[in-house]
């Protein structure tokens, strides 16, 4: 292991081929970019300076997750996120190396370097892998859970991914080692046919086997024993036993009408757990094309199984097919970088391990969270579409697991969708609070209520105490993103433009950056950031919406000139864009047409976006009362607000949140709280002044 220091004040260090930037929290590899969390970049950087030596999950743990909650699994995510990054293999690691029951080690050459002058280009993000999107998703679920599914498609799929993996050896040491014993096949018919494939077979996964770096592989001979004597579970143990080995391995063959059954079986010999199975149907004239793919997906499966800590971590994620659980992870990742296209990947391969495993809980729930995300920046035709996916998820997890808590999320999952069901939200809500033991996304989801009823100093107290959820969590409530709500525009720049170094084409994000520079007057700054969310806004709906409002600040677009009728007569969902527009302009009664005529699923976004928006309407629109009025029948008016105010005194026994003074006074003297109720007086006029100017100009 080679180790340089080029200088104490690091931005940059080489791993490998990779060169990590650790300000940007990037990992850069030819023209492939990767953006990482910086927490997980912070354990990168650690690693790096340990290189060579073992550093222990509690070591990373009390390093850097001190005050979060206190497992390993959050050690296991940021791992994980950095070996997807990476494009890393834990079972033939090039990067980094997982050493059992001790933690871990980077294992690649490390070189640290000194401050790199001048800007830094971003290059065009490049995915670490395409996944073949099927529409309409409909379909897609259906097709999935049909159970004549053939195997030969299935292990297709699957083979994809292993090709996917490093294939060059990596020395291991001796005590990490695991001795598997490869038993010869059992031919269940015997037959000169099936004699060619049980020899075939069992060679091929012998070969595939050794590339693992961990593992012995033991090939013992027929022996005296016929392979007859394999069919027993404990003669297998005994003979992998007298060769000293950790597990066995063992199979059988039987071919029935022109078809071939090859089943596969991994015992532990210390206690005879079968601990993997898996059984594979095709015709006969397909052998040679399915026989590679049978090897790619066992050797896969057992590069997890042969790993306690790795087969610990699927367990907990809720799966005992370590296929499903590979896909599952990817889904994760591409989840978490919060772009359509990225959402959109996560579907494909939570999808992907539903198939693999159709009782998999979290995958569906996974699947069903990205839609659901995904829906918020998608047209309406779009939106159909994903709550036909949501429906599909709900109805098998309801057969599945009735009492599972993925159910319970689901339900408010499918709530959200509808658009216009927040009185019901807020009852189930608080109910759940009120049992003393609400599920996280209870509590997260009751703060964003708040948020959009403008009781922020709660929402904010609210989301303090919610903390940070687990990894292993079931919540589909981003915490981190709601806090950007709550924020004064100057501060709310400054945590935009941190999220992005975590997740650089964050759509949401992308727009708040672009409309609080215009905000700030630098109208330079939030074109930039509107092209580069006009890159990934694949329908439109949000980077029309940041447009109006740079339009508006920037002075361009006043009622009735040519950018007016621009942006107003564009085709598309943007029925709440246009009317948020109509107000900021003081045309109340052309703002009020066009949000009373949205569809149930366009009211989504009244809920979302109205509070947001409203900082940029004159202060004569927000105490108008026909906007008042609107407000209240659409459901976001003072009765709204007060029922809001009621569950946080209901529930304050439970959180420990109460009503602030000003939200204690609007209640008792029974009128509207139409300001942020955390910002400064100072802050609000200087908003309001920005406002008054542009208006006069």
């Amino acid at each position: 292991m080679k180790l340089s220091v080029a200088s104490d004040k690091l931005s940059r260090i080489k791993i490998g081929d990779w060169e990590a930037s650790l300000t940007t929290c990037t990992l850069i590899q030819g023209g492939t970019e990767v953006k990482v969390t910086p927490r997980s970049m912070d354990v990168l950087h650690y690693l790096a300076e340990q290189a060579g030596a073992v550093v222990a999950h509690e070591e990373l743990l009390n390093r850097f997750w001190q005050g979060s909650f206190p497992s390993d699994h959050a050690v296991h995510k940021a791992i994980a996120e950095l070996r997807s990054a990476l494009g890393d293999d834990a079972h033939n690691p090039t990067y980094i190396r997982t050493i059992p029951k001790r933690g871990y080690s980077l294992i690649a050459e490390v070189v640290m370097t000194a401050p790199v002058q001048g800007p830094q280009v971003i290059s065009e993000k490049i995915p670490a892998l395409e996944v073949t999107q099927i529409s309409p998703l409909k379909l897609r679920f259906s097709a999935l859970l049909d159970k004549r599914i053939m195997a030969g498609g299935a292990a297709a799929a699957i083979f994809l991914a292993v090709l996917m993996w490093p294939a060059q050896q990596v020395a291991s040491n001796k005590d990490e080692v695991v001795r598997l014993a490869v038993l010869p096949f059992v031919d269940l018919e015997p037959s000169a046919d099936n004699k060619f494939v049980t020899d075939g077979l069992r060679e091929s996964l012998v070969h595939g086997l050794s590339k693992l770096s961990h593992l012995e592989v033991l090939s013992p001979g027929r022996g005296l024993d016929g392979p007859e004597d394999n069919r027993s579970a404990e003669r297998a143990i005994e003979r992998a036993q007298t060769l000293n080995a950790d597990h066995v391995l063992q199979g059988s063959v039987q071919s029935a009408e022109g078809r071939l059954r090859v089943t596969v079986q991994l015992i532990r010999t210390s206690d005879g757990l079968h601990q993997y199975s898996d059984q594979f149907d095709f015709p006969i004239q397909d052998l040679f094309g399915v026989q590679d793919q049978i090897v790619s997906n066992v050797v896969s499966a057992l590069s997890v199984h042969l790993d306690e800590e790795e087969r610990s971590q699927m367990l907990d994620w809720g799966t005992t097919n370590a296929l499903a659980y590979e896909k599952f992870l990817r889904g994760e990742f591409y989840y978490n970088q919060f772009s359509p296209e990225d959402f959109q990947r996560a579907i494909d391969y939570h999808l992907a391990a539903i198939e693999l495993d159709p009782e998999f809980l979290n995958a569906y729930h996974g699947a069903a969270t990205a839609a659901n995300n995904l829906a918020v920046y998608s047209s309406d035709a779009r939106i159909e579409e994903l709550s036909l996916l949501i429906a599909d998820i709900h109805r098998e997890v309801s057969r599945i697991a009735p009492e599972s808590q993925v159910l319970r999320s689901l339900n408010e999952i499918r709530l959200r969708m509808g658009g216009n069901n927040q009185i019901q939200q807020e009852m189930q809500m608080r109910e759940q609070i009120l049992t003393g033991h609400p599920p996280e996304f209870a509590v997260a989801h009751y703060a964003l209520f708040l948020i959009g009823a403008r009781l922020y100093d709660e929402a904010s107290r609210l989301l303090d105490a919610t903390g940070e959820v687990g990894p292993f969590e079931i919540s589909p409530d981003e915490v981190w993103s709601y806090r950007n709500n709550i924020q004064p525009p100057r501060v709310m720049l400054l945590s935009a433009k941190g999220q992005l170094q975590e997740r650089p084409y964050h759509i949401g994000f992308l727009g708040t950056v672009a409309t609080s520079y215009a905000l700030t007057g630098d109208f330079g700054q939030a074109e930039t950031y509107l092209n580069r969310q006009r890159e990934v806004d694949t329908d439109g709906i949000l980077a029309h919406f940041s447009e109006a409002v740079i339009g508006f600040l920037s002075g361009n677009i006043s009622l009735g000139n040519e950018a007016y009728q621009d942006i107003m007569s564009r085709e598309g969902d943007f029925g709440f864009n246009k009317g948020a527009l109509s107000f900021m302009l003081g045309d109340v009664e052309t703002g009020i047409s066009l949000w009373r005529n949205l569809t149930a699923i366009q009211k989504r976004r009244l809920f979302n976006v109205t509070h947001a928006a409203e900082k940029y309407f004159p202060d004569s629109v927000l105490e108008d009362p026909r906007y008042q009025a609107l407000l209240e029948e659409v459901g976001l008016g003072k009765s709204w607000q007060r029922q809001l105010m009621e569950g946080i005194m209901a529930t304050e026994s439970v959180t420990g949140v109460g009503l602030s003074e000003k939200s204690r006074q609007a209640y008792e003297s029974n009128t509207f709280l139409s300001r942020n109720n955390l910002w400064t007086p100072e802050q609000w006029t200087e908003l309001s002044s920005r406002k008054l100017a542009i208006l006069q100009d």
